[in-house]
């Protein structure tokens, strides 16, 4: 439905995105994950037509973007400050864009019913914004981003005001909102929870460069970079040393791997506790957190090395902190990783 064709973007000479490609098929949502400064929301600013001096193609069912403003491409916009107005209240706040397409008033009227009733705000018509809760008013906010039935929805960090209970709740509640309506969806978040919640898949954006592209499943299980692998909390990465013979050394021994990489991932769903210390890992246990139904083991290396993994909590004691462990690491569990995505040079 959108499609996204090597898009570039420089701010004072410095590269703000680089060779962005992302294709949206209809009825997906695609978030867009990343840190503070990446390009997410500049990315985000050229689909909606905020932004006009970038190079490449933005596409929609074939047509290209460029050129055509903001108000004509049938767009849904909802940000983090939400930017509700004040002085109108909640049915007019939602009117707002509906009396900007000339809908008639006893439309508008249908329309601002459907959608209130849709994000679970029946009867609020005439509530002052002001005096909302922070989950009311970003449910006002979606439901004025819904009324004008746009063909493509961007969320820009919609609920990162919001505490983690709050926002917690919000994850699935918005995204069966969207799924129902079965629109498409461009969902931007900094946050590996929500948008592991939130997407069908998910873009994961570093320097701005798209490093990955996956579902949930396909991202946490297998990542592909570095970056991509610290940045979903996978942090048993080590360098590989040497290549040879069909495995990589590294500080902890060598691994045989398929293909050869730059680093490798030991996956922390693949260690477990073993009592046979040879071809083992031997480290002392530097911090354990209790998770419930499992503890956190952070086990340091003689290399000074650190690797995290769980135990399962159940039948078992605490783990003492610097008590002596072996673990045994799972083959099918160790990734092969690039240090980053190869970039095309800029021009």
């Amino acid at each position: 439905m959108l499609n996204v064709a090597h898009v570039s973007q420089m701010y004072e000479g410095q590269p703000v995105l680089r060779d962005i490609n992302l294709h949206i098929p209809a009825g997906e949502i695609l978030c867009l994950l990343g840190p503070s400064g990446c390009g997410k929301t500049t990315l985000l600013r050229i689909i909606a037509g905020l932004e006009r001096s970038y190079e490449g193609d933005v596409q929609v069912d074939g047509a290209g973007l460029r050129g055509v403003p903001v108000h004509q491409r049938g767009f849904g916009l909802m940000f983090q400050d939400l930017a509700l107005f004040p002085h109108l209240d909640v049915a007019g706040n939602i009117a707002f864009g509906l009396r900007m397409a000339g809908m008639p008033k006893d439309e508008q009227q249908r329309r601002i019913r459907e959608v209130l009733e849709l994000v679970g705000l029946t009867g609020f018509e005439r509530r002052d914004v002001a005096r909302l809760s922070g989950g009311e008013r970003q449910r006002v906010a979606l439901a004025r981003s819904l009324a004008p039935n746009p063909r493509f929805l961007m969320l820009d960090e919609p609920l990162g005001a919001l505490d983690a209970a709050l926002r917690e709740e919000l994850i699935p509640e918005l995204r069966g909102i969207i799924k129902r309506m079965g629109l498409t969806a461009l969902y931007v978040t900094h946050d590996q929870h929500e948008a592991f919640v939130m997407g069908d898949r998910v873009a994961v954006m570093h320097d701005g460069a798209v490093e990955q592209v996956g579902t949930p499943e396909a991202l946490y299980r297998r990542p592909e970079t570095v970056f991509v692998a610290r940045f979903l909390g996978l942090n048993n990465v080590l360098p590989v040393l040497k290549w040879h013979a069909g495995s990589g050394q590294t500080v902890f021994g060598a691994f045989p791997l398929a293909q050869p990489a730059e680093a490798l991932l030991l996956h922390p769903d693949g260690v477990r506790e073993t009592d046979a210390i040879e071809a083992a890992i031997e480290g002392r246990v530097e911090r354990v957190a209790f998770w419930g139904d499992a503890y956190r083991v952070e086990l340091r290396h003689s290399s000074g090395e650190v690797l995290t993994f769980k135990l399962p909590s159940a039948g078992r004691t605490r783990p003492e902190v610097g008590a002596v462990l072996w673990v045994h690491v799972a083959p099918e569990q160790v990734i092969g990783l690039r240090n980053t995505i190869a970039m095309p040079p800029q021009s």
